[in-house]
């Protein structure tokens, strides 16, 4: 006679009434980091609570509404540096190391926010604060509106490539094939990349200290011919 597989334990539910909206912003923010945003759902998320699904639905009107909560609490997380407190190149260069420190920290909420506009007072204070230390280094309108799209094209992709790299070499043997196939290279074929690979393989493992290079490069070439105001 076949034996009865033992019941799964049931789920421990939250104390009644123990639900509120930071709890749910504190969960969601969990489940994206340990599981990603494919893992985030209304459903995933009410498992993470211990709570039915339409408890979530008393304090939030769906996973989009939670997703621009999540987004304006990190992006509240960014300390912006204290007007007028240095040089504008200075400044531009804290704030998008901010950005790239807090979308690198949480890569997959990054993933979930690329997605959508940014909204509510935060993202209107890094956006306005950026466009003023632009004009204050000496840009005009135009290319003070160009440079901060590059700045953040260059600093959002950063963290978005950084993270996606650091998840697949993260994959069981990933990171030796890959090795095993630049040692294989025929330096005949590709002189340049042999030559060089030491190098670029420490280049690219220094993860911050990479996007540092690059952006102070882009600053400079950006505000270089600037006159400060």
């Amino acid at each position: 006679m076949p034996s009865t597989p033992p019941a799964s334990p049931p789920r421990r539910r939250a104390p009644r009434n123990s639900l509120n909206p930071d709890r749910i912003l504190d969960a969601a923010l969990t489940l994206l980091d340990r599981d990603g945003a494919e893992a985030f759902t209304m459903r995933g998320l009410a498992q993470q609570l211990g709570v039915g699904t339409m408890a979530v639905y008393s304090h939030f009107r769906g996973k989009d509404e939670i997703s621009d909560a999540v987004a304006q609490r990190l992006l509240d997380t960014i300390e912006l540096p204290r007007e007028g407190s240095g040089d504008p190149r200075g400044e531009l260069r804290e704030v998008c190391l901010g950005v790239y420190r807090l979308f690198t920290e949480h890569p997959s909420a990054l993933e979930l926010l690329a997605g959508r506009p940014l909204r509510g007072d935060d993202a209107i204070a890094l956006i306005d604060r950026m466009l003023a230390l632009l004009v204050r280094a000496g840009l005009g309108p135009q290319d003070a509106a160009h440079a901060h799209i590059a700045l953040m094209q260059y600093t959002v992709g950063s963290a978005l490539w950084n993270t996606r790299r650091a998840r697949t070499l993260c994959q069981d043997g990933a990171r030796d094939r890959v090795l095993a196939k630049i040692a294989a290279l025929d330096a005949g074929a590709y002189p340049a990349l042999v030559s060089l690979a030491p190098d670029l393989l420490c280049a690219r493992n220094e993860g911050t200290g990479q996007f540092e290079y690059g952006l102070d490069g882009l600053l400079r070439g950006l505000l270089g011919a600037a006159p400060q105001v």
